[in-house]
């Protein structure tokens, strides 16, 4: 794997191509990578900038719980509280707004940190910025993000 993820920093150095490496090789391996990429995208089209972490909730949840219905494993870790709330909105055993408190709470733990880290170091190029510095924890889109969605490759 790691001549793969070499293959693709070294040789395909496109911003397409940094984007595949995390999709692909990311260190994340759980479905909550791919529900962040997609909200991610879906934020970048609407042209938002800076994203709380309460508006990246509302396509974070809505990703993972359509993906739950569909694979209800989404993790190699024995179990997480987050998964669970996502499976009770689903079962309609708690409400929308439960579930967005819990993804705030324990939908994002590792997934920000984690998302730009392929292999065992963070690729160059970053497709968000963390701001945690305030009682308001947001991420800030860089331009990367624009120049993806604007790409015809991306």
């Amino acid at each position: 794997m790691k001549d793969r993820v070499k293959e693709f920093q070294e040789y395909y150095p496109s911003i397409e191509s940094y984007w595949r490496s995390i999709i692909l090789f990311g260190r994340n391996v759980a479905t909550y990578k791919f529900a962040l990429a997609k909200s991610l995208l879906e934020l970048a089209n609407k042209g938002k900038t800076e994203i709380t972490l309460e508006e990246l909730s509302e396509p974070y949840t809505r990703n993972l719980c359509e993906h739950i219905k569909k694979c209800a494993k989404q993790t190699t870790s024995k179990s997480s509280r987050f998964l669970k709330a996502c499976a009770d909105y689903n079962d309609g055993k708690i409400t929308h707004q439960e579930l967005i408190k819990m993804a705030i709470c324990y939908g994002f733990n590792n997934v920000i940190d984690a998302f730009h880290v392929v292999g065992k170091k963070e690729i160059p190029v970053k497709f968000y910025e963390k701001d945690y510095k305030f009682d308001d924890k947001k991420i800030i889109l860089t331009d990367n993000m624009f120049k993806l969605i604007e790409s015809p490759n991306g």
